[in-house]
């Protein structure tokens, strides 16, 4: 199927230089549609995936994005990459997104705005303020890391006016956290904008769509996912399926280059304890394997 996919876009591919796995028989998929077939594929190329990490055969992921609806059609529970990766491994992941410079990590995810509230717990908060400034020190090699908390109502809740959350939550949130280097609860909006002029190092967001509709209005096209508290490094493109562009040639690969690129960074980083020196190139010490 990718070779037929190739020839027909004259894409070259140095199909001698891939190793490819086994997966479910894809005859009869057709591109675009939400169908159980590929839901069942792209859910088996994902424990394939795992079994090799754990095996010590790569030091980071890249998960391209899948249809949630397909996978379900498939009979696979499923929420999302984060969620599962997370409880195969049995640790507390992180969503963090990154465009540049800009970095904003996420205290909940795939939730119904009206279930936000409450799902905001102080520890939780703590936790991913954390591992945020674990992930700058040690991926990011940030010595001292400027960190900023989004508040969840308008104007920081104006005293409760607006809200309860941000006094009964992230405030004791931000004292048990004790840094200097923390500054919020603040407005989402001023603080979003402070960010991106460079005031932190990175924010942390209390639900997905505050957090992912700056990433995206900074630079959509080179954006990435990155998952902090697993044991190896894991990145994602920040797009969609995007089934309308399926066999045009018209997707814009971008934001893949950029997970990929991120991906081989943070690799040499935790393995050689510094950034590699050309972007993209991967590392001898770093094993390629797609």
């Amino acid at each position: 199927m990718l070779r037929s996919l190739a020839r027909r876009l004259r894409i070259p591919v140095p199909w001698s230089s891939y190793e490819w796995m086994d997966l479910p028989a894809l005859a009869g998929i057709r591109p675009g549609r939400i169908q159980p077939a590929a839901g069942r594929a792209a859910h088996a190329a994902l424990c394939e995936a795992v079994r090799r990490l754990r095996a010590g055969q790569a030091e980071a992921l890249v998960t391209g994005p899948v249809s949630k609806e397909a996978i379900a059609q498939a009979g696979i529970p499923w929420r999302g990459h984060t969620e599962f990766l997370q409880e195969r491994f049995h640790r507390r992941a992180t969503m963090m997104f990154v465009t540049g410079s800009f970095r904003v990590s996420l205290v909940t995810t795939h939730w119904a705005i009206r279930q936000v509230p409450a799902r905001l717990r102080r520890m939780e908060v703590v936790r991913v303020l954390k591992a945020t400034r674990e992930a700058l020190v040690r991926d990011f090699g940030i010595r001292r890391p400027r960190l900023g908390l989004a508040a969840l109502n308008p104007h920081a809740g104006e005293g409760g006016m607006f809200g309860e959350e941000e006094r009964r939550v992230l405030l004791p949130a931000v004292k048990e956290f004790g840094s200097a280097s923390l500054e919020g609860p603040l407005p989402a909006d001023s603080l979003m904008q402070r960010a991106a002029q460079g005031a932190y190092d990175a924010v942390v967001a209390l639900y997905h769509d505050q957090a992912l509709i700056p990433v995206k209005l900074l630079g959509w096209d080179r954006a990435v996912n990155v998952t902090l508290g697993l044991p190896f490094v894991r990145t994602s493109p920040v797009h969609g399926t995007a089934f309308d562009l399926a066999r045009t040639g018209k997707a814009n690969p971008a934001s893949m280059r950029a997970a990929i690129s991120l991906a081989i960074q943070l690799a040499h980083r935790r393995i050689t304890g510094c950034l590699s020196p050309v972007l993209g190139r991967p590392s001898r010490t770093v094993r390629n394997i797609p």
